[in-house]
């Protein structure tokens, strides 16, 4: 990362920030298609185990780039939005992105927990290596806590929808620079 990354008022995000932000979008992407695959996939076949196993991985590498990327976010300003944004549409945007990121957050720390407590540990997909459970089991705990990973997951196709029909509009009928600051 260059310098020129960190001057306030720039017009576009950070470099990192820039880079981390699709990163995620491909890997929240192919989380739902790997944890979606698993059910067309025949129960104890090592296609599924990949899918399942895959879908761990990619959980625990959205928090690993999500956790840096908050942090970094909070030193750096945003860049202006041009034209400015009245009241309700600021108050708007900052809701759905702390929804985001309280989604990139908590569904990979539920999916972990769940794994955990179940006394399973996460196993790496193509490897024999896992992370092992250290937890005593406790099944109720672990099924509660997938059914909130589950029920979250669901939720956020649609929390996931209008942050793109959000980007759609700002792009084609605003007319800001609102998704110019993100590429």
């Amino acid at each position: 990362m260059s310098t020129s990354d960190f001057i306030p008022g720039t017009s576009r995000y950070s470099t990192f920030l820039r880079y981390a932000h699709w990163v995620t979008v491909v890997l929240v992407f192919l989380a739902y298609i790997s944890i979606n695959a698993r059910k067309f996939l025949e129960r104890g076949s090592a296609e599924r185990l990949l899918a399942v196993e895959s879908h761990y991985l990619i959980g625990i590498v959205v928090l690993l780039i999500t956790v840096p990327r908050i942090l970094v976010r909070l030193r750096q300003e945003a860049p202006p939005i041009l034209p400015a944004l009245g009241p309700a549409s600021r108050l708007a945007s900052k809701t759905a992105h702390l929804a985001l990121f309280m989604f990139l957050i908590v569904q990979p720390v539920l999916g972990v927990a769940s794994r955990l407590v179940s006394g399973r540990g996460i196993g790496m997909p193509l490897t024999e290596w896992s992370i092992p459970s250290f937890a005593v089991a406790q099944p109720e705990l672990a099924k509660s806590l997938i059914h909130l990973h589950e029920f979250i997951g669901d939720a956020f196709y649609y929390v996931i929808g209008m942050h793109i029909l959000a980007a759609l509009w700002h792009l084609l009928v605003r007319r800001d620079n609102v998704l110019q600051r993100m590429v």
